[in-house]
């Protein structure tokens, strides 16, 4: 039926089975889809750094708000679109292991090559769609110290509990996401949380 949910014992067991997937897919598969998971996840940190730069400082909490709720288009791009982000697989690979569909060995040759392939990624856009055009002075130059520096300047365990809670959010968004049956269902169901 259109418009339905999963109940949570069910979307744990599809999420044991997109873990499975996950694992089970090619090296060069997983790079490519690894690639664009990075690419799209720093196109939602462009748009949220462009809109937060462009406040003026009177409006700065609007200019967050408005930030974060652009961010979440990478994730949405990702889990509608294709690609594989590390902290998303955080969630679906584990749930495949503990149902004992994959082992070890597939586990972290997934985290390795998605890891290193997101980084790939979102240096990519970095590059070509932040410095070469231009987003690497200014404003939007200036708000991307700032967001660096905070995070620099945090302790070991402010870091750790604070990434934490990141993946936390983002990974409930996969979570509804995995339990809606529509595309605005999913996009609902990931949006809020990332936004956070």
């Amino acid at each position: 039926m259109a418009g339905s949910v999963l109940e949570p014992k069910e979307i744990l067991e599809y999420s044991a089975h997109k873990g499975t997937a996950k694992a089970e897919n090619r090296a060069d598969r997983l790079a490519v889809l690894g690639f664009l998971g990075g690419a799209f996840i720093s196109v939602g940190y462009l748009a949220y750094v462009r809109i937060v730069a462009a406040m003026p400082h009177e409006l700065a909490g609007l200019g967050k708000l408005l930030g974060a709720a652009v961010f979440p288009v990478g994730l949405v791009c990702i889990l509608l679109g294709g690609g594989e982000l590390i902290t998303g697989n955080m969630m679906a690979l584990p749930v495949a292991w503990l149902k004992r569909r994959i082992s070890l060995r597939q586990w972290a040759r997934n985290w390795a090559i998605v890891t290193a392939t997101n980084v790939l990624g979102a240096f990519f856009v970095a590059w070509f769609f932040g410095h070469y055009v231009g987003l690497t002075e200014g404003a939007v130059f200036a708000e991307t110290l700032e967001v660096a520096q905070g995070k620099v300047n945090a302790s070991f365990g402010q870091a750790v509990v604070s990434g934490i809670g990141c993946n936390w959010l983002v990974c409930m968004g996969l979570w509804l996401c995995y339990g809606a049956d529509t595309f605005s269902g999913k996009i609902l169901g990931t949006w809020f949380p990332v936004m956070v």
